[in-house]
């Protein structure tokens, strides 16, 4: 039996000041897979904007919290009781400063590894046990706060890569969406940190 995803989440904060900053990587790529499959998000209880993709008549969700991201838990965990949508449905994009950009990382489980978003998702929904594209933003420069950098924006080199990355991500949604997350996870999981280049 393919194990599909239902429930694809984008993490970062909402309004203008954070757009195109690193800690909004999340929302990035979420904005990527739903325009290359022409979806629009729309308000969801005034907690999220969220869309869906049909798939064998069942829908997948697209969802980004409009809370900071250290309240994205509740507003998962809210979505997914209303929606019945197990824990293992889920599946989480969010930034990681600790691996290099250009590049990311998928596991099926693990720690908050110190971002509020996941952290918050962990506490609300009571496990670690989802899976995750973790999207490298790295590294930290030397002398520069976590804080200060993670909220900063991309800059111009930093551009293509992001592209790639924005990418690859729709590819990973693709390939969930056709051969289900067991599968697609076992052939990108195997390489610590996979490289979009060749």
């Amino acid at each position: 039996m393919i194990r599909q995803i239902k429930l694809f989440v984008g993490l970062g904060n909402p309004g203008p000041k954070y757009e195109n900053t690193r800690h909004n990587f999340g929302f990035i790529v979420l904005d990527e897979i739903a325009a290359a499959n022409h979806l629009e998000f729309k308000i969801w209880s005034n907690v999220a904007r969220v869309s869906f993709y049909e798939l064998f008549n069942n829908k997948v969700w697209l969802l980004k919290p409009v809370t900071f991201m250290n309240f994205s838990g509740k507003v998962v965990a809210f979505f997914a009781r209303y929606y019945k949508i197990n824990i293992e449905e889920i599946f989480i994009f969010y930034d990681d400063f600790s691996i290099p950009i250009g590049k990311y990382k998928i596991k099926m489980s693990g720690s908050a590894g110190g971002h509020n978003g996941v952290d918050s998702i962990i506490k609300y929904l009571y496990s670690k046990d989802f899976p995750r594209m973790k999207l490298g933003i790295g590294p930290l420069p030397k002398f520069v706060q976590m804080k200060d950098f993670v909220l900063s924006k991309f800059l111009p080199v930093d551009e293509e890569k992001v592209e790639r990355v924005k990418k690859k991500a729709v590819d990973v949604f693709e390939k969930i969406n056709k051969s289900g997350i067991d599968k697609t996870v076992s052939n990108l999981a195997n390489e610590k940190y996979n490289s979009i280049f060749k």
